[in-house]
């Protein structure tokens, strides 16, 4: 995932709070955010693949209604932990790039000065 990808995530999961919602929209973005449907409970579950210590997202499907306000704001709440999750791992992995960066800038530099006294 990218994090332009997550930036758009995150203004969808906004519009989606904004307005009722049926469950369908909140499972499409279950799945963009690496969550996938398994053999769980009474309702449909999501776990997330990526995220072990995420809780599993149960999406209950009423007959193509809309959901309840608690239900889908409780929903979205689990969709941005998520979006937590994901943008702690770009800002480590991102930190770790920098690092790597810096580090072979100083070994370049240092190595250039060896041979001259």
């Amino acid at each position: 995932m990218k994090r332009r990808s997550l930036n758009k995530l995150r203004r969808e999961i906004d519009a989606l709070r904004r307005s009722p919602q049926k469950a369908r929209a909140l499972e499409n973005v279950a799945k963009r955010l690496g969550r996938k449907r398994v053999k769980r409970g009474k309702e449909p579950t999501w776990e997330s693949q990526e995220f072990a210590e995420l809780y599993p997202l149960a999406v209950p499907h009423h007959g193509g209604r809309d959901l309840a306000p608690g239900t889908k704001n409780s929903i979205l709440d689990q969709l941005e932990d998520d979006l937590l999750a994901w943008e702690a791992r770009l800002t480590k992995e991102e930190e770790q790039d920098e690092l790597l960066k810096l580090e072979n800038e100083n070994d370049s530099g240092s190595g250039e000065n060896n041979g001259t006294v």
